[in-house]
């Protein structure tokens, strides 16, 4: 397989990057996108826009070789791989996708991205996987465009190559006073606490009867689910009227789909985590990388609450971290602290220790609207669909995009976390809440 090595990238991994680098080692933390088409899709075409879009971005091209600490290169990285599966039926594609969410990447190799063809004589899926150290969800909605376009016939290739970016903390600017001396004491204490880990591990298990399932053995499950255009435009309606946001009502309808799954008692206590698109705030565009900061609450659902309410429950905090500049110092600070206290965070001990006094984790990750063109040549994109693997410490992660009038969700769940059969009935239950808030 050839190489593709144009321009030099030499740079330590930000604070993020090595959160996510230390994750992937214990088990894949993988983005996948799918773009799903109409028009024929022939193999050589694909293959034939691919080194296009690696040479304009650079992270596309980028390996990283054991040292320390971790660093990008671009030494002998191969070229984007392609696998071409036949489209069996119409939800082929969704065997791909699982599969692709739980496929590790050789780091040491590169490239750290890879793209499956499911390909049919009139409907194809074409799909994105991408360790998610180099990039956050929209970065391969962005790759997928461009490779689009240049699949065009006549084209000349998707825009010209970008510019190598810094690490995303460097742009946001200095961490808040004080970080550095936490970031001590984070490293020493979690230098103790992993000598210690054996013994609290023991000590732990006894406390909890639920098996232990290995890192290295856990895989993430994937339900999906589609909302029909009708609904989608009603729901869209009805947040600006109610002053919400899609985003706080899709929160608010995986809390009680959540919520009422578990046994029965007066409040579940529950965090859901939101993530924050931050690529405005920096002018980086389109480029291909880690742009999204993360907001957490707390929630206990008040009785007889009304969705619209706890949807705006939801919005506002969202809100006001876009608008304050502290939160991405915030952000920062509390990301430094983390990449040195990873190992710890994935102890099964300090795993159980999260989790007292919680019922459930969520997380939910909404792109909203996606900006992209509907036409390229003679393939027409249909819809695009967002998933991914699920952080250890979250049960079940909704994941949503918008194009086309369609409304693409994904469930990404943990199977030690949350049976299948579990992650399917919140998955019907989160709509048939979408549904109900429409009427």
């Amino acid at each position: 397989m050839k190489s593709v090595t144009p321009g030099r990238m030499e740079r330590v991994l930000g604070p993020t990057e090595q959160v996510f680098y230390k994750v992937r080692q214990q088990r894949p933390f993988n983005v996948v996108i799918t773009a799903r088409l109409s028009g024929g899709v022939s193999e050589a075409r694909v293959r034939e826009a691919l080194p296009a879009i690696q040479r304009r971005h650079p992270l596309l091209r980028a390996n990283i070789p054991p040292r320390s600490p971790p660093r990008f290169s671009r030494a002998n990285v191969p070229e984007i791989p392609l696998q071409v599966v036949p489209r069996e039926s119409a939800d082929s594609w969704l065997a791909q996708v699982q599969q692709q969410i739980n496929a590790p990447f050789d780091a040491s190799r590169g490239p750290l991205a890879r793209f499956v063809l499911v390909q049919g004589d009139s409907h194809s899926e074409l799909i994105c996987g991408y360790d998610h150290l180099i990039g956050d969800a929209l970065s391969g909605c962005f790759v997928l465009r461009d490779l689009l376009k240049a699949m065009e016939p006549g084209s000349n290739g998707p825009p010209p190559p970008l510019q190598d970016r810094p690490a995303y903390e460097d742009l946001i600017g200095p961490p808040l006073p004080g970080t550095g001396v936490l970031n001590t004491v984070v490293s020493r204490g979690s230098s103790v606490l992993m000598r210690a880990s054996p013994v609290l591990n023991r000590l732990s298990a006894r406390l909890d009867s639920t098996p232990e399932t290995p890192a290295e053995e856990v895989r993430s499950g994937f339900a999906y689910r589609r909302v029909e255009p009708a609904l989608t435009e009603r729901l869209l309606a009805l947040c600006r009227e109610n002053k919400s946001s899609l985003h706080g009502l899709l929160g608010a309808a995986l809390l009680v789909a959540r919520t009422e799954s578990l046994a029965p008692r007066k409040k579940p206590v529950i965090t859901i985590t939101s993530a924050l698109d931050a690529r405005e705030r920096f002018g980086v565009g389109e480029d291909f990388g880690l742009y999204t900061t993360g907001k957490t609450h707390l929630m206990r659902l008040k009785a007889q609450e009304e969705r619209w309410e706890l949807s705006r429950r939801l919005r506002a905090p969202l809100v006001a971290a876009r608008k304050q500049p502290l939160h991405l110092r915030t952000f920062r600070s509390a990301i430094e602290m983390s990449s040195r206290s990873v190992d710890i965070a994935a102890q099964p001990w300090m795993q159980r220790c999260t989790r007292l006094g919680l019922d459930s984790m969520l997380g939910l990750s909404n792109l909203g609207r996606l900006n992209l063109n509907a036409r390229y040549g003679d393939l027409t994109l249909e819809g695009v669909n967002f998933s991914g693997s699920v952080a250890s410490h979250f049960d079940i992660v909704l994941a949503s995009a918008t194009f086309a009038q369609h409304m693409d969700i994904s469930f990404l769940y943990n199977p030690p976390l949350m049976a299948p059969e579990m992650a399917e009935r919140i998955a019907s239950r989160t709509l048939e809440v979408l549904n109900e808030a429409a009427r």
